[in-house]
């Protein structure tokens, strides 16, 4: 399916996203990108961290793509992310995970790059294309191999 940004949506089955931001703002101007996008998936939104994981820990599906903002208040992205990989929340390759911040400093963008399971960083906010792209690689990367 075409999307009115030019990118491809796949055709597999619909994303689980979910946001973990601390700002009402900026899960509105994500919703509103997403329907822009063309995003018919499902969609989780939590502005407590502590709620985030609560969430993870008891449901048996896990998020296709996790945006995570950096600087939040009881708990930022980093140690958020660590969490989940060490109580298993998430799993490295099958969820795809993106920070999502208005910090541009080097330090967090290198700190995020050392994450072993963030995929990439962007700076807020997160525009229809890079969603597309961000969605697409996600599916090429867990497709089951075809046998010929």
């Amino acid at each position: 399916m075409d999307t009115p940004h030019g990118m491809t949506v796949t055709d597999n089955p619909p994303l689980h996203v979910m946001i973990v931001d601390d700002e009402d703002d900026y899960h509105l101007i994500t919703r509103l990108m997403l329907k822009k996008a063309g995003f018919k998936g499902r969609l989780s939104a939590f502005l407590d961290p502590h709620e985030a994981m609560e969430h993870l820990r008891s449901s048996t599906e896990k998020p296709d793509l996790l945006l995570v903002d950096i600087n939040m208040p009881s708990t930022d992205g980093f140690e958020f992310l660590k969490n989940c990989e060490q109580g298993t929340l998430i799993e490295c390759g099958m969820t795809t995970v993106v920070m999502c911040s208005s910090s541009n400093r080097p330090v967090d963008m290198e700190m995020a790059r050392n994450v072993r399971c963030v995929r990439e960083y962007i700076e807020k906010p997160l525009t229809p294309e890079e969603f597309n792209r961000i969605a697409n690689e996600h599916a090429q990367l867990n497709q089951a191999p075809q046998n010929p």
